[in-house]
């Protein structure tokens, strides 16, 4: 129980700056001695509060009209369910082999999305805010498999925000927390309705995640921009060697 309450004030601090804490607490979940299914569906209620403290913490980014935040949310709402139900649906082995990849892909995409964006606009004048629907189909497919899993849900979000116009990482940040805190309300709903969801572990690193992502919220907002991308990218190159080194 220390080392899930501790393993959660880590994953907290994490997420507010980089998302793709999930994996940290997995395996911690796993080694308390849960089948993969239970591990994943008690994962999403151990991060809500890390999530929700974001959500709080970019309260005045979400104000912006430019987020187009309701369509958002309501594509994180459907795909999100969907996910989650297919999560139930096929069961634990679908997901194992392709977690190293998925965030193979997050990782070079968060790495590129400045350089491809930068080559875009100089080679054919490309302006991301212009194609909205571009982005909220890719988005829509991030939001089903953050639903199913969501290792490195957030990278990707992250770098496809940075691609269609929102460079400021702190309101990127925004949006990410608001759709990925929606996913997780209804992941913990369609899980604990099949009684997947172990209940005390979950509660034990619950409060863990929520006191990291309380302390991290004010740092997060003080450091410069750059530093969070570096650390972002660093800690998802990290998930990518784990998970290669685990599942592979």
């Amino acid at each position: 129980m220390a080392l899930l309450f501790a393993g959660g004030v880590l994953a907290g601090c994490i997420n507010v700056l980089a998302g793709g804490a999930g994996f940290m607490t997995f395996p911690l979940l796993v080694a308390a001695g849960m089948s993969e299914i239970e591990a994943n569906a008690s994962n999403f209620v151990a991060l809500l509060p890390a999530n929700v403290a974001s959500l709080y913490g970019y309260r005045h980014e979400l104000r912006r009209p430019t987020l187009h935040l309701k369509p958002r949310l309501a594509l994180a709402g459907i795909g999100g369910a969907l996910g989650s139900l297919a999560l139930l649906g096929l069961g634990e082995a679908s997901f194992r082999i392709a977690i190293p990849w998925l965030l193979t892909f997050s990782t070079v995409s968060f790495a590129l999305a400045p350089t491809i964006k930068r080559w875009l606009e100089q080679r054919h004048n490309f302006d991301g805010k212009r194609w909205l629907w571009l982005s909220f189909a890719l988005e829509f497919i991030v939001y089903v498999y953050g639903g199913y899993f969501g290792l490195g849900m957030g990278v990707v979000l992250l770098a496809l925000y940075a691609m269609f116009g929102h460079e400021d990482i702190h309101e990127a940040n925004s949006i990410r927390n608001a759709t990925i805190t929606l996913i997780t309300l209804i992941g913990i709903a369609l899980f604990a309705h099949a009684g997947v969801i172990r209940w005390l572990p979950s509660l034990v690193m619950m409060a863990g995640a929520f006191l990291g992502g309380y302390l991290m919220i004010k740092v997060a907002r003080a450091v410069p921009q750059h530093w969070v991308r570096w650390g972002i990218l660093a800690w998802s190159i990290t998930l990518t060697a784990i998970a290669f080194w685990r599942y592979h």
